[in-house]
């Protein structure tokens, strides 16, 4: 062999590793200097499934995409970029996008943050996958999921230099999981307020980027309600750029408007939109050469935050509905106050507005009666029942007294600290809760049924609730069934040796949680329009603004169709909740009282001395003295003896009202009395 063959042979076997050199200065190489929209028209392709345009990708044919994706690109100073839209704007794509331009020419961690754990699975599967396999820059960088050690998950894609993570909004846990450069924040208005105790799920994304100068956050939502919509609080917080589009008429650049879509009555199809300036009338057919023709506008310049607004009227021709078809879903939804909502979230972007829905605390604190303070009873109150909320340091506490024609005063409201876990401390809410307050006649009552939440440390609150149900304490559960009533029939959770459920154990009351707020919320918005005389929902001085800052804590998303939290503290509309529970358990049913009810407790509550015209003599109670015993009665039962179990009050006599710290007198015949306008008599 000559020299030459052996120098051969020499560099044949130096080629590997001038391969892994080759390898290591791409993966070290600074990323091209390309913009995200220009990618995604020289590499995107949209799938055949699920794609109403398969094929190459073209930012022509979504023209107001191109300024969205040229901010998202490392040569835009801003940090965070803000797309509130309407359904069908192409911002989900928009994003994947980014995601695709991300991995095809950036070496950093980046995160995608979807509603749920179960949603990001889905992008991931759908939309992430399909992109990677119909592109094969991105297919030659991420590996398959089926390789050995490939790095290649559902929620986790690493390529070299870089790694990309799915999460939900709903996991604490893949929120903290890493630093991140860039993140995105799909459908935000989705995301639960709060998340297992820790704050908001945003909060906790975005501080995964706090590490990198030069991050970006791309948060893209449709919105919901005004006071929870999370993106038109961004939006308004941005630069608020919206696509302006030129009339082909006269010129006149604006943006569309729905106010300036008009149509003959009873043709919606035949809407057309009319120009701000001229006034001439566009036809639809237009709006492929506006949209191509336009540009975006700053309506709040100097904003460091990039934000852009979108609605449905410039969804381009063919990829979503027409202006007319437009028209036609708003005469279908205008009779209509929930699916006007929704026409105005999905339709044009904007977020909706309803006073019904969200009550102003500082509103509802005005209403406070000033000459009545905490612990004073007013005439007319003739019924006290609490609702109490277990915390793991504390117990909230609130005091219901309850009135004709359903009205409703707080008495007291308190945090009482201890640990629930300790028999003792419990003992201490015992007595606090059943301590006698005297009413305007000076005549002491008692709290008549406590309802306790046991949803935390269910067992140490059944433990103390067993032995005292006879005694007007149970236990309550929040049922998750929005169409549970506000209490329905308790659960048994005490059983024999054998496994059979005890008839006379402990129970467990479910509360609707739905319906029981739904109750507090319509009483509190009806109280706008009445005089402070008229109020149902009466509250005393003295109450503080955290506690109407907590009963104003919720709000109902028609959207969600359920009551969601505003602030992360609610333990008072909880209390409210449970005590009105407690008013329609069974053994009170307050809601039913007729006017004989209402009346016997007045004879006993709030006696009319020297009433020559009464016609029914009210029982009499003599007063226990502090070193006297009262005589246990056959006939009537003190609040400490055992409640009746009352199955149908329509055919059993209610049991016999006694102040609390008095006693039955010896009872006596009852003289026969005259019927007034009757000739007979009654004994």
């Amino acid at each position: 062999m000559g020299a030459r063959d052996q120098l051969i042979d020499r560099i044949k076997g130096l080629q590997p590793a001038a391969d892994v050199v080759a390898e290591l200065m791409r993966a070290i190489a600074p990323a091209p200097r390309v913009g995200v929209s220009q990618w995604a028209d020289a590499y995107r392709r949209l799938p055949t499934k699920g794609a109403a345009e398969p094929g190459q990708w073209r930012t022509s044919r979504v023209p107001y995409l191109r300024g969205i994706m040229d901010a998202l690109s490392p040569e835009h100073p801003a940090q965070e970029v803000v797309f509130c839209k309407s359904v069908q704007a192409a911002g989900t794509e928009c994003g994947n996008n980014w995601v695709g331009w991300f991995l095809d020419t950036q070496k950093a961690p980046m995160m995608v943050v979807q509603p749920t754990l179960d949603m990001a699975e889905r992008w991931s599967k759908q939309r992430l996958a399909s992109m990677i396999e119909d592109c094969p820059t991105l297919r030659s960088k991420v590996r398959p999921a089926r390789e050995r050690d490939s790095g290649n998950t559902t929620l986790l894609k690493e390529f070299p230099g870089g790694v990309l993570v799915a999460a939900g909004a709903n996991s604490a846990a893949g929120l903290r999981s890493m630093p991140v450069r860039y993140l995105m924040l799909d459908e935000v208005d989705a995301y639960p307020v709060e998340l297992e105790g820790e704050g908001s799920p945003i909060e906790l994304a975005e501080a995964r980027t706090t590490t990198f100068s030069r991050r970006k956050v791309f948060k893209i939502s449709t919105p919901t309600i005004e006071s929870l919509s999370v993106i038109t609080k961004a939006y308004a917080a941005s630069n608020q750029q919206r696509y302006h589009v030129p009339c082909p008429h006269c010129g006149h650049s604006q943006p569309l408007v729905w106010e300036n879509l008009h149509w003959p009555d009873g043709k919606p199809a035949e809407a057309r939109y009319t120009c701000s300036d001229c006034g001439v009338l566009i036809d639809d057919h237009h709006k492929t050469a506006m949209l191509e023709a336009g540009e975006w506008v700053e309506h709040n310049p100097g904003h460091p935050v990039a934000g852009f607004h979108i609605n449905a009227l410039y969804t381009p021709t063919g990829l979503g509905l027409s202006w007319g078809e437009l028209a036609e879903k708003y005469e279908r939804a205008r009779a209509d106050p929930v699916k006007m909502k929704a026409f105005e979230n999905l339709r044009l972007g904007l977020a909706t507005k309803d006073p019904n829905e969200k009550l102003d605390f500082e509103e509802i604190a005005e209403r406070a009666d000033l000459t009545r303070l905490l612990r004073i009873i007013p005439r007319g109150c003739l019924l006290l029942t609490a609702g109490i909320d277990v915390q793991k340091d504390r117990w909230a506490v609130v005091i219901l007294g309850w009135g004709r024609n359903g009205r409703v005063w707080v008495i007291d409201a308190f945090e009482l600290p201890g640990d629930p876990t300790r028999p003792g401390d419990w003992l201490k809410l015992e007595a606090k809760v059943t301590e006698p307050i005297a009413n305007a006649y000076g005549i002491p009552m008692r709290v008549e049924l406590a309802a306790v939440d046991s949803g935390y440390l269910q067992d140490d609150v059944i433990a103390f609730t067993r032995p005292r149900q006879r005694r007007g304490w149970f236990a309550v559960k929040g049922a998750l069934d929005g169409r549970r009533p506000i209490i329905s029939r308790p659960s048994k959770v005490d059983f024999s040796w054998k496994g059979k459920v005890q008839k006379r154990g402990a129970e467990q009351w479910h509360v609707g949680g739905f319906h029981s707020k739904e109750w507090v919320f319509s009483r509190l918005s009806a109280d706008r329009e009445r005089l402070p005389e008229d109020r149902v929902f009466c509250f005393p001085a003295g109450l503080g603004e955290d506690w109407y800052q907590q009963l104003t804590a919720e709000i109902y998303d028609s959207t969600k169709r359920r009551f969601v939290k505003m602030r992360q503290r609610n333990e008072a509309l909880d209390t409210v909740c449970y005590a009105l529970a407690a008013a329609m358990h069974p053994a009170l049913r307050v809601h039913t009282w007729h006017d004989l009810r209402w009346q016997e407790r007045e004879r006993v509550y709030e006696p009319r001395e020297g009433d020559l015209f009464s016609m029914t003599p009210g029982p009499q109670y003599t007063k226990i003295e502090a070193d006297a015993q009262p005589q246990p009665s056959a006939e009537k039962a003190t609040p400490e003896a055992p409640a009746p179990e009352v199955e149908d009050e329509s055919q059993t006599e209610p049991p016999a009202i006694v102040p609390a710290g008095y006693a039955p007198a010896p009872t006596r015949k009852r003289q026969p009395v005259r019927r007034l306008n009757s000739p007979t008599t009654w004994g």
